[in-house]
Formats: C-alpha cells, sequence, structure tokens
C-alpha cells in the first residue's frame, strides 16, 4: 500500500515501539513536506506500507534544489567531482566545466534522476528495509506498475551487515552500484582498545571538563544550536551537496526519539552532539556538529568519536561510523567496507538502462582496493 497524507491515518496500528517512532517521521514527512526537514530536498514523499511497516518512499524528478541523500546526480556527479578537486587542488577549475559538466548534461538526459527511493530517510546512511525475498518482489511489481517511467532505488545496501537484505534485491534482479565507503568498527570484543589513538581519545573525554548530556528535555531546548554547529560542519566545512537539516529536524528526531542524542555542554552551552540510531545489532552514527571556534587542542571531534563509541561498547554493538575522515577512523580501528544503490531498471527502455550500467561499470572502475576486506562483523 502507498499512503499520502490523506491515508496515513488509516493505517493499522504499528506492532513495536520502534515502528511507532519511525511511522511518526514518515507522517511528518508525509504531512509536512520534506523541505520543513531538509531545505535541500526539493521532492515528494509518501509512505510504503508493508503488512505494518511503515517506510518512505521519497520520488524525485530532477536535481534542481536537491541534497545528495536524494538526487543521484548529485550524489554520484557533483558530489564525486566536488571531492576529485579537493584532492587535486593544482587541477585547473577549467576541468569542471569540460568534463564534468557534459557527463552530468548526459545523465540527466538519460534520466537519471527520475528515480523513486524506497526507503530514503534523507540520511547519508539510512536504517535498513529489512524485506524479505516475498517482499522485495512485491514492492518491485507494486512500483515498477506504479511509477513505470522511474528506476526504484534502495540506498545504504551493505552486503557486508546484511548480505540477507543484499542478495534479496539482487536476486530481484537490482543491480548494485557502488555508492561510497563506509567504516565499520567492532566494539563485542575489546580489540580497538589496542588502538593507542582510540584510548588517548577515551581518556580525553573522561577526564574533560565538558559534561555528558543525554536527557531529552536538557538538549531540547538547544534545537536551534544543534543545528548551526551541525551546518557549520556538514554544509560550510564540508559541501553544500549535504542535506541542510532544520531546526525542525533536530526537534523532531529528538522528541520522537527517532535519533539518540549525547551532547557534550560546558557551562550551560552545547559546544557538541552526536546522533545515531540502533538497528538488529547495529549502531549507526547519523550525525555530529561542534563548534569549531572552540581551540582544537580541546579535541571535540576526538571527543565525539570516543562519545560514540563508548556508546556502542556499552551495548555490544558493531558501530556503522559511515564514510569521510578515513585515516582518522582506520588509526582507532575501523575498517572499510562497501556500501551500495540497489537500482532496479529492468522496466525502463534501453537508452534508460544504459545510463545505470554505465554508472555501476564507472563506479567500479573508480573505487581503490579496499584495506581489510572479508572481516566478518556478524556473530
Amino acid at each position: 500500500m502507498i499512503a499520502d497524507a490523506d491515508t496515513m491515518n488509516v493505517l493499522p496500528p504499528p506492532i513495536t515501539e520502534q515502528e511507532a517512532v519511525r511511522r511518526r517521521y514518515v507522517e511528518r514527512l508525509v504531512t509536512h513536506g520534506a523541505r520543513t526537514y531538509v531545505h535541500n530536498a526539493n521532492v515528494d514523499v509518501r509512505a510504503l506500507v508493508i503488512d505494518r511497516a511503515v517506510l518512505p518512499l521519497v520520488l524525485c524528478e530532477s536535481s534542481r534544489g536537491n541534497a545528495g541523500v536524494c538526487s543521484p546526480s548529485v550524489h554520484y556527479i557533483e558530489y564525486s567531482a566536488e571531492e576529485f578537486a579537493k584532492r587535486h587542488p593544482r587541477l585547473p577549475t577549467s576541468l569542471d566545466t569540460m568534463l564534468v559538466r557534459p557527463v552530468a548534461a548526459a545523465f540527466r538526459v538519460g534520466g537519471i534522476d527520475r528515480v523513486v527511493y524506497v526507503n530514503n530517510w534523507l540520511l547519508s546512511t539510512n536504517p535498513t528495509a529489512a524485506m524479505s525475498d516475498a517482499d522485495v518482489a512485491a514492492v518491485t511489481a507494486t512500483l515498477t506498475n506504479r511509477y513505470a517511467r522511474a528506476a526504484l532505488m534502495v540506498r545504504s545496501v551493505n552486503p557486508t551487515l546484511d548480505p540477507k537484505g543484499a542478495a534479496a534485491l539482487t536476486a530481484v534482479g537490482y543491480r548494485l552500484v557502488r555508492s561510497r565507503r563506509v567504516y565499520l568498527l567492532d566494539t563485542r570484543g575489546r580489540g580497538w582498545l589496542s588502538h593507542d589513538n582510540a584510548r588517548r581519545d577515551a581518556s580525553l573525554l573522561a577526564n574533560s571538563s565538558y559534561e555528558v548530556v543525554g536527557d531529552v528535555s536538557t538538549i531540547a531546548v538547544h534545537t536551534a544550536r544543534l543545528a548551526v554547529l551541525y551546518q557549520d560542519i556538514y554544509i560550510s566545512k564540508h559541501s553544500r551537496l549535504n542535506p541542510h537539516f532544520t531546526e525542525d529536524f533536530f526537534a523532531l528526531t529528538l522528541r520522537d526519539g527517532i535519533l539518540t542524542y549525547r551532547a557534550l555542554a560546558i557551562s550551560g552551552r552545547i559546544d557538541g552532539f552526536i546522533a545515531y540510531f540502533v538497528q538488529h545489532g547495529v549502531m549507526t552514527g547519523a550525525l555530529l556538529g561542534y563548534d569549531r571556534s572552540v581551540p582544537r587542542q580541546a579535541g571535540l571531534y576526538r571527543m565525539l568519536f570516543a562519545l560514540l563509541v563508548a556508546e556502542a561498547d556499552v551495548h555490544g554493538l558493531v558501530l556503522n561510523l559511515s564514510a569521510g575522515a578515513s585515516h582518522f577512523k582506520m588509526l582507532r580501528g575501523a575498517t572499510a567496507v562497501e556500501e551500495f544503490d540497489a537500482v532496479y531498471d529492468r522496466h525502463l527502455p534501453v537508452h534508460r538502462r544504459i545510463v545505470w550500467s554505465g554508472l555501476a561499470a564507472a563506479t567500479r572502475l573508480w573505487a581503490q582496493p579496499l584495506r581489510g576486506r572479508g572481516t566478518n562483523f556478524r556473530s
């Protein structure tokens, strides 16, 4: 069943509290619109109902006004070009005009941004959909019938963490397009403590003047501050192509328990925070932010990293540290694995399928060899 704002109130009641929490988030996206919570999410949102589970269905038509989390061309072309330019600052900027823009135009003409995202929470790393083989087949048949001109995409497919989910998608005919490299840290043993950097980070946090705050009501009065800290790191420092989460997003995800927040506070002021979710024995670091005006020697980022690891360690979880800061994370025991987008395009014309097959091939060629391949993160 696909629900819009008028039909959300007739859905069957959820079975678990976790399902209820996630449903509230989807309801807000559907009823208030994605841009209420993410400024650069120029998309429509519907609710995909599978039994009693409700997943966000994000409908994209173009890259205009969109972040990389809801536009394939922004994620695969613009973001990659931006990263390449950062790594090779001496190359002339004219290369962007000569090479990147024609490729982007060709992909857009090929309809790469005409896509229906299944289970897109507008986060960089999404919770898994946890669909059975039969669910995947039924959802694919329903969506290709209703959205016949759009490719279907499931983001954040991680065969290392969810091999059954990846296999269910490929069995139906989804192609895995390499999306990015993420970093996993297994806290179920004590091996991560063998890394000097990890021990020093934990010691820095333990001896800091900052107070670790986890009370929702205490953090709730600082949602504007959270938004500013996030924007300064993810948008100002890193990329305008990251999602621009609004204060409403932080208020919603904090109040409704969609994400778990921990903050570092001093003298009543929050100078840093982390936000995460837990699913199937995996803790995923969803967001963080910190005050860059605080002297670097205070170690805010290191303490936030240590706080995230400590949260996972308490519960004996595998920690998904998402992408970025690769050297920093690997010095603390993290291992790199590949993450994919699963794309279904078998119902599309040949020229549309060529675009996706070409992109899949290009991303495989672009990827550098993994270090730490083959590590088992499942019990």
